[in-house]
């Protein structure tokens, strides 16, 4: 009966070191992508901090005037606009490309009778406005 005590604790103590052998490479690979993941959150939330875009202008003609007056740097060609609650695809942004802060691009949506306008940029930085 000795014998089969030892051996079991013998048994039950190298199962206990396999476990925990196994278990902290998968732990910190776990810690590792939690850290990346919240780094690259903390970074989208930087650059949303630093962006703010306000339209100037809008006659309700469909042409807006846009202003970056955040220290981000932005795409223009990566707005979305949204009109009367519906996104839209066909609309033109003079200048396209680099929209660099404190620059302004034009808007143009072609079509549009409704009084209600979104600009979105890409990293979801947005003004609103509503034709008075």
């Amino acid at each position: 009966m000795g014998f089969s005590t030892s051996a079991a604790v013998v048994i039950f103590a190298a199962s206990l070191m396999y476990m925990a052998a196994m278990f902290y490479p998968l732990a910190e690979m776990s810690h590792r992508n939690v850290l990346e993941a919240e780094k690259s959150s903390n970074e989208l939330w930087k650059e949303k901090l630093n962006t703010k875009i306000t339209i100037t202008s809008w006659a309700g003609d469909g042409n807006i005037t846009v202003y970056n007056n955040g220290s981000a740097t932005l795409n223009s060609s990566r707005l979305n606009v949204i009109h009367n609650g519906n996104i839209l695809s066909s609309y033109s942004v003079y200048p396209g490309g680099v929209w660099p802060p404190m620059t302004s691009i034009n808007v143009t949506i072609i079509g549009i009778n409704g009084d209600r306008v979104k600009i979105i940029a890409p990293n979801g930085a947005a003004d609103y406005t509503v034709r008075g």
